[in-house]
C-alpha cells in the first residue's frame, strides 16, 4: 500500500475507536445523569417526606400532651390551633408521598400509615372532646387506654417508612457508584485498547516508511560522497519506490555530470591537453626528491595573427603547436596548455643541459611552417625554465620564476631564457614596503629631494634632478631603490609619478618666479611611458602652475623606448611639441645605439654612473665617455655626466668638454629650502668669481 493509503486506513481505524470510546462515555454519562434525576426526584423527595411525616406525628404527640395537662381554656385553644396545623401538614406530607408513584411495597406501608393515621385523627378527637366535657383527667385516662396506643403505633411505622425510604435511596447510591465505576473502567479500557491499537498501527507504518527512507539517505549520503557504483533497491512500489527510482536517477546523471565537470576542470576542451589545474596536481604528485624542469612556451605575436586570420584559424594554430610539442617530448613527459598560447611542460630527471637540449627540438619543431586553412604560418616562440628543486619546490613558485624567465626572454627577442639568471625573490623588508606604499602616498610620506647639475662652461647650476624619498615613520629614510622598482612591478609607480609631476612642477614654477633659471628634471618609467594620458595630464599641470614647458625636463630610461618603441615614440613627440626637454636616462646601459637615438626628439643624453666613475683612470670608460661626448656635438645633444664623485673625474669630463655633471662631486640630492638657498648662494659666488 502507499504511504498514503496506510495514514488514512491508520487515521481512519484511530477514529473509529476514539468514537467508540466517546460513545461508550457518552451513553453511561446519560445513564448516570437519568439514575443521579430519578434519585434527585423521587427518592429524596421521598425520604423528605417521610422524615416530614414522622416530625409531624411527634409534634402531634407533644401538642396532645400539653393538652392533657393544659388547664386554662385560652391556653388549650393555642394548642388546639398548633394542633391542627401539625394534621394538616402531616395529611399533605401523606399526601405527597402517596403521589410520588411507589412501588407496591411501599404503597402498602403508605396504606398502613394513612390507616393508623385516620384512627388516630379519630382517637384524637375523642381525646379532645372528653377534655372539654369530662376534663383533663377523664381525656387523659382515655389517652393513655386507646389513644396512646395507636399514636406509638404511628410514631412506629412512620419511622420505620423514613429508615425503609432512606436504606432505598442509599442502596442506589450506592449502585450509582457501582455503575459510575464500570462506565469508569470500560472506558480507561477502551482508551488503552485505542492507544495499543494506535502504537501499533504507528509502528507498523514507521516500519513500512521510516526503514525505507533510512536506507534512501544512506544510499543519498553515500552518493554525495562520490560513491557511485552502489545498487538502488529496487521492486518498491508507491512513494518509497518513487523515491528510490529518484535516487537512481540522480546518481546516474550527478555521475555523468561529474565526468563532464572533471573533464572541463582538468582538460583543455580545445588542444585536449591538461589545463593549469590539473597540470599543478600532476607536478604536486610528484616525490619531493625529484629533479627536473618545468617549462613556459609562449607563441610570439599570436594576437596579431589571430586578429588577421580570424579565431578558427587561431584555434587550429593552437592545436597544431600542441601536437608538434608532443610529438618531441612525448608520452613521458606533460604537456599542459595554462591559457590562450601559453603552454607549460614538466620535464622529470633532466638537468639544465637536458633541458636546454630538448627544449631545442621543441622549439624547431614549432617553429617548422605550418599550413592551416591555405595560410602558411611561421611562427616564433619563447620559452622560460625553472629547474627544481633549485629554482623552487613548489608549482606556484616555478610557475612564477619560468613566467620571469619568459618575460626577459621576449624582452631579449631570446628562444630560451633560465630562471636561475633572473632572482626575483625580495627580502622580507621589502615586502613590507610594498604594502605600505600607498598608505603612505596617502598620508604625505614622500618627499621630493633635488641634486643640482653643473653647468661646466658657465660653472653655474643650470638643471636639477628630482629625486623621490620615503621619510617612513618608524624606518626613517628610505632610498628609492628600495622600493621604487617594486612600484614598478606591481603597478603603484602610475600613482606615484603623477604625484611626483604635480610636486616638481609646482616647485619650478616657484623658483622660477624667483627669477631662478634652473631646469627641473623628473623620471618617468615604461608604465608612465606607455599611459595613454601622460601627455593630457602634463600639459594640463603645466597650465595650472604656469611653469614655462622649457623649465621642465623628463627623464627616460632605454629600457622605456624599447618595450614598444612605436607608442614611445608617439609620446614622446607629443610632449616635444608641448616644449618640453627630453632626456635619455642611463645611457650606455641598454640595448640602444646613438644611430637609434637620434631618431628621437630627445635634448640630453645622461652618461651612466658605471662608465663615469674613474673615468680618470680607466682608459676603457674614457673612450666611451669621450666618443659619446664627440657624437652628440655633432648631433647637438647636451650630455650630463651622472655619478662624478671625485675632483679628478670633474677635471677630465671639463677638459673633454662635457656640458653638464651631476653628483657628490657637485652636491648631494637636498630638501627644497636647502636646495633654492646652495642653489642661489652658489651660482652668486660663482659670478663674482
Amino acid at each position: 500500500m502507499s504511504i498514503r493509503t496506510r495514514l488514512i486506513l491508520a487515521f481512519s481505524v484511530l477514529l473509529a475507536l476514539l468514537l467508540a470510546v466517546a460513545a461508550v462515555s457518552l451513553q453511561r454519562l446519560e445513564a448516570l445523569t437519568a439514575t443521579t434525576q430519578d434519585i434527585v426526584n423521587f427518592q429524596a423527595r421521598r425520604a423528605q417526606l417521610a422524615q416530614r411525616i414522622n416530625q409531624h406525628a411527634q409534634a402531634e404527640a407533644i401538642l396532645l400532651l400539653n393538652l392533657l395537662q393544659t388547664t386554662e381554656r385560652d391556653e388549650r385553644v393555642k394548642l388546639y390551633a398548633a394542633l391542627d396545623r401539625e394534621i394538616a401538614a402531616s395529611g399533605k406530607a401523606v399526601s405527597d408521598l402517596d403521589m410520588t408513584m411507589l412501588s407496591p411495597q411501599m404503597q402498602n406501608e403508605i396504606n398502613q400509615v394513612s390507616d393508623l393515621r385516620q384512627r388516630y385523627s379519630v382517637l384524637l378527637q375523642e381525646t379532645v372532646e372528653l377534655i372539654e366535657v369530662e376534663g383533663t383527667a377523664s381525656a387523659r385516662n382515655y389517652f393513655e387506654n386507646r389513644t396512646h396506643k395507636v399514636l406509638n403505633t404511628l410514631l412506629f411505622d412512620t419511622q420505620a417508612l423514613e429508615q425503609h425510604l432512606q436504606q432505598m435511596m442509599q442502596s442506589e447510591l450506592e449502585q450509582l457508584k457501582l455503575a459510575a465505576d464500570q462506565a469508569r473502567q470500560r472506558v480507561i479500557w477502551l482508551a488503552i485498547v485505542a492507544l495499543v491499537i494506535g502504537a501499533l498501527l504507528a509502528w507498523f507504518i514507521a516500519r513500512g516508511i521510516v526503514i525505507p527512507v533510512r536506507s534512501a539517505v544512506a544510499l543519498a549520503r553515500d552518493i554525495a560522497a562520490g560513491r557511485y557504483d552502489l545498487d538502488v533497491p529496487q521492486g518498491q512500489r508507491g512513494e518509497i519506490g518513487a523515491l528510490l527510482r529518484a535516487l537512481r536517477t540522480m546518481r546516474d546523471s550527478i555521475a555523468s555530470r561529474e565526468e563532464k565537470i572533471l573533464k572541463l576542470a582538468y582538460v583543455d576542451p580545445l588542444t585536449n591537453l591538461p589545463n593549469r589545474t590539473r597540470f599543478n596536481e600532476l607536478f604536486e604528485a610528484r616525490q619531493a626528491t625529484d629533479i627536473g624542469a618545468l617549462v613556459l612556451l609562449d607563441i610570439n605575436r599570436f594576437a596579431p595573427i589571430n586578429n588577421a586570420l580570424g579565431h578558427n584559424v587561431g584555434d587550429r594554430l593552437l592545436c597544431a603547436v600542441a601536437t608538434r610539442i608532443l610529438g618531441v617530448v612525448g608520452t613521458d613527459n606533460t604537456v599542459a596548455r595554462l591559457w590562450a598560447d601559453q603552454y607549460a611542460l614538466l620535464l622529470p630527471g633532466v638537468d639544465q643541459s637536458t633541458a636546454t637540449a630538448l627544449m631545442k627540438r621543441v622549439i624547431d619543431a614549432v617553429r617548422a611552417p605550418m599550413l592551416i586553412e591555405g595560410q602558411l604560418l611561421d611562427i616564433e616562440v619563447s620559452t622560460g625554465v625553472a629547474l627544481y628543486p633549485q629554482d623552487g619546490v613548489d608549482s606556484t613558485t616555478l610557475l612564477r620564476r619560468a613566467g620571469l624567465a619568459l618575460t626577459a626572454a621576449k624582452r631579449r627577442h631570446a628562444v630560451l631564457e633560465f630562471a636561475a639568471h633572473w632572482p626575483d625573490e625580495p627580502s622580507p623588508s621589502q615586502l613590507s614596503l610594498i604594502g605600505e606604499m600607498r598608505e603612505a602616498l596617502k598620508r604625505g610620506e614622500f618627499v621630493i629631494y633635488y641634486q643640482p647639475k653643473l653647468h661646466l662652461a658657465t660653472n653655474k647650476i643650470t638643471a636639477t634632478e628630482a629625486l623621490i624619498r620615503w621619510r617612513h615613520p618608524v624606518k626613517g629614510m628610505v632610498p628609492p631603490m628600495q622600493f621604487i622598482p617594486f612600484a614598478e612591478q606591481t603597478g603603484f609607480i602610475r600613482d606615484i609619478t603623477p604625484w611626483v609631476l604635480r610636486q616638481v612642477i609646482a616647485d619650478a614654477a616657484q623658483w622660477t618666479q624667483r627669477g631662478l633659471a634652473v631646469v627641473a628634471s623628473a623620471n618617468l618609467s615604461t608604465l608612465d611611458l606607455m599611459c595613454q594620458g601622460l601627455v593630457q595630464d602634463v600639459a594640463q599641470m603645466l597650465a595650472e602652475s604656469g611653469l614655462p614647458p622649457a623649465q621642465l625636463c623628463l627623464e627616460i630610461t632605454e629600457s622605456a623606448l624599447m618595450d614598444q618603441p612605436d607608442l614611445a615614440l608617439q609620446h614622446l613627440h607629443e610632449l616635444s611639441k608641448l616644449g618640453l626637454k627630453l632626456s635619455i636616462d642611463d645611457y650606455g646601459t641598454g640595448q640602444s645605439s646613438l644611430a637609434y637615438v637620434k631618431t628621437l626628439p630627445v635634448n640630453e643624453l645622461k652618461i651612466d654612473r658605471a662608465f663615469v666613475t674613474a673615468v680618470d683612470v680607466t682608459p676603457k670608460n674614457a673612450a666611451i665617455v669621450r666618443s659619446t661626448l664627440l657624437l652628440c656635438q655633432e648631433l647637438g645633444l647636451s650630455v650630463v655626466a651622472e655619478g662624478a664623485e671625485t675632483a679628478e673625474e670633474l677635471a677630465w669630463l671639463v677638459n673633454n668638454h662635457c656640458d653638464l655633471v651631476q653628483g657628490y662631486v657637485v652636491a648631494r640630492p637636498m630638501p627644497l629650502p636647502e636646495f633654492l638657498a646652495w642653489v642661489e648662494k652658489f651660482n652668486v659666488s660663482s659670478a663674482i668669481h
